[in-house]
């Protein structure tokens, strides 16, 4: 799922590189204050459904539950997104870009299309079928690469991204859908309105927290909107969208798997599983979060036009979403698993509401303060998430190390480059340089964290020798 998941971004990332040729920051700024305008509405019309698929759609019930997630998908939905695209000239007025509006209509019809492929995903996902979910989506990806590239090449302006989104959504859900078959998600069953509120009861709580989950990703774009206009906000989205590469493209699948198999697991399996799986994600992510932060700026500047270069030091801060966002995945899992979505809600709305609260206070500094207010929202999420979990028995201890040992070989890659780089600049172009810099730091890191992570990475060597089918030459050995 990594793996396929990684191509198809990559394909997706040089189609987001390619259209900022043609487009203009401001044009960006108001497609990306329309897409969570969007966003924000179906996050409003989940309520849990599909969680509550996976986790109570098992056993004689499985086609009753997911028959009634089907429909509250697709009922609140249409209403929503209707709603959405009734009012949207007045939202986007309120937000500080107009213009937005123009683009609301078609993303909240490509929602739509990708909803209906909504509930086929979670039962894909609850069978642990999470290669055809991966081929799904990274077609999507591919699709929409292909299509908003030409069409912003023609001159289509935004709306090449619109019709993009629309050609995604239509792929990844018809894709979904020939995988998951009709039988287990489209059969009638007679609906209940104790089924319904069951639903509720369950999703409500933790429809509060993935909204405010989803909100700490998205809706400090729209505050930039607010403060800083459309060009900065464009300029600002972008650096989000760098920063939260190493995040989505491995954090956000290992995310996505764990949720299912801890609900699989034993309760008592459930704590070790948690902190064997956030050491190794720390020991992949680390590296690749803190390492986009350092080379940043040279990386900016090399791959995107002059209009786009304020996206360098925006980079820099906003590395640091990758190395906490992650983290708090690994602990929603493990909640969700265990039923606790109150304290999810709880986590998710005091983070949405510092990260917001941080970035007001810090915007009379200028934009990449502002920005900063997202590490630290962060930081302080995946240490009060650690905190609270380390209650049902996880070891704070075990989970703390697992994250220092990986942040010490950081430490000395980091070292390692920016001793290395005054040299470079004053030797070598600039595209030279970057990649002595990537190499360098790759090697630096590689190699303190066999010595300082020594557990976590045999660890790692063995589940990589297990996916292409050679033996362990070592049983899993425990941190140090």
């Amino acid at each position: 799922m990594i793996a396929t998941s990684i191509g198809a971004r990559v394909v997706g990332l040089l189609g987001t590189l390619i259209v900022t040729r043609f487009l203009a920051p401001d044009v960006m700024g108001e497609i990306a204050t329309a897409m969570i305008i969007s966003l924000t509405t179906g996050w409003l019309t989940t309520w849990g459904f599909g969680q509550y698929a996976v986790v109570e759609g098992r056993g004689a019930d499985a086609l009753d539950v997911t028959w009634h997630a089907t429909v509250a998908y697709a009922v609140v939905g249409l209403v929503g997104f209707g709603l959405v695209t009734w009012f949207a000239p007045a939202l986007a007025s309120a937000l500080g870009a107009p213009g937005a509006a123009h683009y609301v209509p078609g993303l909240a019809l490509a929602a739509v299309i990708r909803r209906i492929g909504a509930t086929p995903e979670r039962v894909l996902t609850r069978s642990m079928r999470f290669r055809s979910v991966a081929l799904a989506s990274a077609a999507g990806e591919v699709a929409y690469a292909v299509v908003a590239t030409s069409l912003a090449a023609n001159g289509w302006g935004g709306e090449a991204v619109i019709i993009g989104n629309i050609v995604q959504s239509s792929t990844a859900s018809a894709l979904l859908i020939r995988a998951a078959g009709w039988r287990e998600w489209a059969t009638p069953v007679r609906l209940r309105w104790w089924r319904f509120a069951r639903m509720l009861r369950f999703g409500v709580p933790l429809s509060v927290q993935l909204i405010a989950h989803a909100a700490s990703r998205y809706w400090g774009t729209l505050l930039i909107a607010r403060l800083f206009g459309s060009a900065a906000t464009g300029v600002y989205s972008l650096a989000y969208n760098f920063a939260d590469i190493p995040a989505i493209y491995i954090g956000e699948q290992l995310a996505l798997v764990l949720m299912p198999s801890m609900a699989n697991l034993p309760p008592e399996r459930r704590a070790p599983a948690l902190e064997r799986a956030t050491r190794l994600l720390a020991l992949i992510l680390f590296p690749l979060a803190i390492g986009l932060g350092l080379v940043a700026e040279p990386l900016i500047a090399l791959v995107l036009p002059a209009r786009w270069q304020g996206v360098g030091p925006l980079l820099t801060v906003l590395s640091a979403l990758s190395v906490f966002r992650p983290i708090t995945w690994t602990l929603s899992a493990y909640l969700e698993a265990r039923a606790q979505t109150g304290r999810l809600m709880v986590l998710e709305v005091a983070n949405l509401i510092v990260l917001l609260g941080g970035m007001w206070v810090l915007s009379p500094l200028g934009i990449v303060w502002s920005a900063a207010a997202v590490g630290i929202s962060f930081g302080m999420y995946a240490i009060a998430g650690v905190l609270l979990v380390s209650r049902s028995g996880l070891s704070v201890g075990r989970l703390a190390l697992g994250f220092v040992q990986p942040l010490a070989a950081c430490g000395a890659m980091a070292l390692a480059v920016l001793t290395l780089r005054p040299i470079l600049r004053a030797a070598m172009p600039l595209s030279a340089q970057l990649a002595i810099e990537i190499v360098v730091g790759a090697f630096v890191y590689v190699n303190v964290a066999l010595v300082v992570c020594r557990a976590s990475t045999r660890d790692l060597i063995g589940l990589a020798r297990d996916m292409i089918g050679q033996p362990r030459t070592a049983s899993y050995a425990r941190p140090e």
